[in-house]
């Protein structure tokens, strides 16, 4: 008898437990590469410092309104317009699911702030030296530098297992 109280116990006590437990969500980011888009590659005039996104850029969040329609994976492609300074002024989604427009929200909340070192296209040039500043960052070329805005495409991946967030490093499968 006492065994079976220990039991429904401990049963009430897990299903409170697990609907306290809140819901979350994460996100993975890929950069991808769009096909007949410019390539950057260093001739025997020209170099290229390939752009890069800042370690500290803020990663999406998970929609809280659609944490509990256990969603399967959702990607978001995006496309970020980014300034010579390393900023990005513009993003544009390129594929999003029509039926949840809140992960496409989720994505343009963090991506209007993130930095990136800039694209620069230097030319060597003996006794020539070009600083190029940016985000309070500055690098030092030896020859003709020029900061230059691009554009980046990324898949931004949703995912959630078990009511957690799940993150990869490609978009998972469904």
């Amino acid at each position: 008898m006492m065994l079976l109280a220990l039991v429904l116990v401990a049963c009430a006590t897990q299903q409170a437990l697990s609907t306290l437990v809140p819901r979350a969500g994460d996100v993975a980011i890929a950069a991808v590469e769009t096909p007949g888009e410019q390539s950057y590659a260093a001739t025997s005039d020209s170099q290229w410092d390939m752009p890069y996104p800042f370690l500290e850029n803020e990663t999406p969040v998970y929609p809280d309104g659609l944490l509990a329609s256990n969603l399967g994976p959702v990607t978001v492609r995006v496309r970020l317009i980014v300034d010579e300074q390393g900023n990005v002024v513009d993003s544009t989604s390129l594929a999003a699911p029509p039926d949840y427009p809140q992960f496409f929200a989720a994505v343009q909340a963090a991506v209007h702030d993130w930095k990136f070192w800039p694209l620069v296209r230097w030319k060597p040039v003996a006794g020539t030296r070009t600083q190029i500043e940016f985000n309070g960052w500055a690098r030092t070329y030896e020859g003709a530098a020029t900061a230059l805005p691009f554009h980046q495409d990324y898949d931004i991946t949703f995912a959630q297992k078990d009511g957690k967030g799940v993150v990869t490093s490609a978009a998972p499968t469904q």
